[in-house]
């Protein structure tokens, strides 16, 4: 199934939303302007002359503010879930350089948690377990283990992208427009 790209006025990307949850911007008429191509048309009840209710979502909505309240529409600076970071470094891990299915992948935080570490992109790679286990609660250096990439934080085209797998071909032209050329991210596209 398709997920519905969901963006405030100003074109910036919030999150992803199945049909049901975008239906619900259309009906609270928070929808503010619409791209891309109409992937649904969700039917609801008859009125008093028998006429049909009927909703239009397209795939890129542009809201003017949040109906799941503000965790929903607020963007955040801590990563959202491993597979968005797993996406991220393209399942490769940051010590060893080999590429591992999700199953076999852990999060390592580059300074560790037991030592005031943070869950912020920055501070968080993709890595294998065996890496993950050697390295434990040192940091690089002192594992003498050396970082084969440096963490970043996505923009938040680049972040609504990693999470998605199964983009559209507009929603993926729009998202692509404003990443930057630098980004990792291209050669996911390539």
């Amino acid at each position: 199934m398709s997920l519905v790209l969901i963006v405030d006025k100003g074109g910036t990307p919030k999150d992803w939303a199945n049909h049901e949850i975008a239906a619900c911007y259309y009906a609270r008429e928070k929808v503010l302007w619409e791209l891309g191509t109409k992937i649904k048309t969700m039917l609801g009840g008859h009125n008093q002359y028998g006429e049909q209710s009927r909703i239009e979502i397209s795939s890129i909505i542009g809201v003017s503010g949040p109906i799941l309240g503000d965790k929903f529409y607020n963007t955040q600076t801590v990563f959202a879930d491993r597979m968005t970071l797993y996406a991220r470094d393209q399942h490769i891990c940051a010590y060893c350089g080999d590429e591992f299915s999700t199953s076999s992948l852990t999060i390592d935080h580059v300074h560790p948690k037991s030592r005031g570490g943070t869950n912020h992109w920055t501070n968080c790679v993709t890595a294998c377990r065996p890496c993950n286990h050697r390295k434990g609660w040192k940091t690089p250096e002192e594992a003498k283990m050396h970082l084969l990439y440096v963490p970043y934080a996505p923009t938040v085209h680049e972040r609504i992208l990693l999470k998605n797998r199964k983009v559209l071909a507009d929603q993926m032209e729009f998202l692509k427009a404003s990443i930057p050329k630098h980004s990792r991210v291209w050669r996911k596209l390539s």
